[in-house]
């Protein structure tokens, strides 16, 4: 890397905070915090150093953090105390014990791996309902016809929940169904 203090070079110092788009041509050195755009020929994020945004660089080298979009042009050096997260584009690498590399990794000239297209999912349809059909009722042996007497239940309906228009046949009026064939 080159000098620091040159000429075309920046230095954000520790405590320092800086927002906006950045062009350097020579070192950009950051020990404070950096938002935002930064393009330079070298970028030194210290270990107190963090910038978050689109950093592009031909070599990169991070002993503190740096996230979102990471482009290293040559090298990119992950220090034992460097974190880089995001997307990221290099095309030498190096990671020391310790150091941490998280997201997206491509290697400069290579495409990134296409993702491939879920299909379609089939929407859903619900099951039918089962249809239920009443199965026939048995014939029942015929009954001698009596004549039966409706009751009035208007004084029964807030107890058994009837409106008080119905009627109830008492069911010591229904005659019961009786098998009057001689047995064998």
């Amino acid at each position: 890397m080159a000098e620091i203090h040159a000429s075309g070079s920046l230095l954000v110092g520790e405590g320092v905070f800086m927002k906006g788009t950045m062009q350097v041509p020579g070192v950009a050195s950051i020990d404070g915090k950096l938002e935002g755009q930064l393009s330079a020929d070298s970028v030194f994020i210290q270990q107190n150093g963090s910038m978050d945004g689109q950093t592009t660089a031909n070599h990169v080298r991070v002993a503190g953090t740096l996230t979102d979009t990471t482009v290293a042009n040559r090298t990119l050096l992950v220090e034992a105390t460097g974190l880089v997260a995001g997307s990221i584009t290099y095309q030498e690498l190096e990671i020391k014990k310790g150091g941490s590399l998280q997201g997206g990794i491509y290697k400069v000239g290579r495409e990134a791996p296409a993702v491939p297209a879920r299909a379609p999912e089939p929407p859903r349809v619900a099951a039918p309902e089962p249809v239920v059909t009443p199965e026939p009722a048995a014939e029942a042996a015929p009954v001698a016809e009596q004549a039966v007497t409706p009751v009035p239940v208007a004084a029964a309906a807030p107890t058994t929940g009837l409106p008080a228009a119905s009627t109830v046949v008492p069911s010591s009026s229904i005659p019961l169904a009786t098998n009057n064939k001689p047995k064998n």
